[in-house]
């Protein structure tokens, strides 16, 4: 186990039961539940929030833009998102079809993640690597294959990588952070499921993968204990580095929360609890604080019901 590997497992280990005691993703639907879709990165949150404070909410695990897909049709009353809603510039405006379907919404912040590179703990040669190696080995037209090909010295062995699939916002930050524009492989293999995707990881030496943090922290101990992290450009994701904007892959998370859903008692009580409660519970869900005064500045928007993106996250 590396220093990496190390210092961000003590993050909260004991919180695995926890989180899995409140996924509800695979649960039978409930009438007259909070439908929440989206991210598969923030549903352990929510579905952390709901159990906790005991609330009644569905939560399910498709994706960030394939959740909007459904919330800006009106068919869920949050959006879990791990990005930003996407606008005019995106290959999908769903700000757009948010609004040509009537639905206004509220976007809240809730904490901060770190896209993190994740190898197995038996590959000790590819502890760090800069962007633009890591632009060479998931870019379509690059001719990396091979360890080799990025490292003379490293072995003559195929690179084998796991990701998210499209309509995963995960996704979509790493092309954005990484590939600049470029079009990523399609041969790689993709889940949605975390637990899934670490152990495609944890059985396989030549194994490359990318990963919300809070996904890696919570991976079953079988699996987390043969994966390990990669630093980029010497830098770990870690809470302060990413909390200062230092560690490149780092992201926002939020909830989008539909505004005629929100005049409903229960999704008030329901947010208005969750952005109570997000500062103290990120850590326990493995997953990083916004600024402390953040939380405060997203209670008074949801309060005075300020729908619309917010310019500060945007990208």
């Amino acid at each position: 186990m590396t220093k990496i590997h190390t210092c961000l497992a003590a993050a909260g280990l004991a919180a695995v039961a926890i989180v899995a005691a409140g996924c509800s993703a695979e649960e039978a639907p409930s009438e007259g539940a909070i439908q929440a879709t989206g991210s598969a990165t923030v549903e352990p949150i929510t579905s952390y929030m709901a159990n906790r404070y005991d609330f009644d909410v569905q939560v399910e695990a498709i994706g960030t833009t394939d959740g909007f897909e459904k919330f800006c049709s009106g068919e869920a009353d949050i959006n879990n998102a791990s990005i930003a809603i996407p606008g005019p510039d995106a290959e999908v405006d769903f700000q757009q079809q948010c609004a040509d379907n009537n639905v206004e919404y509220l976007e809240l912040p809730i904490g901060l993640d770190a896209i993190t590179i994740v190898k197995h703990r038996d590959n000790d040669f590819a502890t760090d690597l800069s962007i633009q190696q890591i632009h060479d080995i998931w870019s379509k037209d690059s001719p990396v294959s091979r360890w080799s090909d990025i490292d003379p010295s490293w072995p003559d062995e195929e690179i084998a990588l796991y990701g998210r699939p499209e309509g995963s916002g995960t996704l979509d930050v790493f092309k954005d952070l990484v590939l600049d524009g470029d079009e990523i492989r399609d041969d790689y293999q993709a889940t949605d499921d975390i637990q899934e995707l670490s152990g495609w990881v944890a059985e396989d030496v030549n194994a490359l993968s990318f990963m919300g943090i809070g996904s890696y922290l919570a991976t079953e101990e079988e699996s987390r204990n043969v994966i390990d992290n990669v630093m980029v450009d010497g830098i770990a994701p870690t809470a302060a580095e990413t909390r200062n904007g230092n560690y490149p892959l780092s992201r926002p998370l939020f909830i989008y929360v539909n505004e005629e859903s929100a005049n409903r008692e229960d999704v008030d009580e329901f947010v208005t609890t969750y952005l109570e409660n997000a500062e103290a519970v990120m850590p326990r869900v493995y997953f990083y604080q916004l600024p402390e005064d953040e939380y405060g500045r997203v209670q008074e928007r949801y309060a005075e019901r300020t729908t619309g993106p917010d310019d500060q996250w945007q990208n």
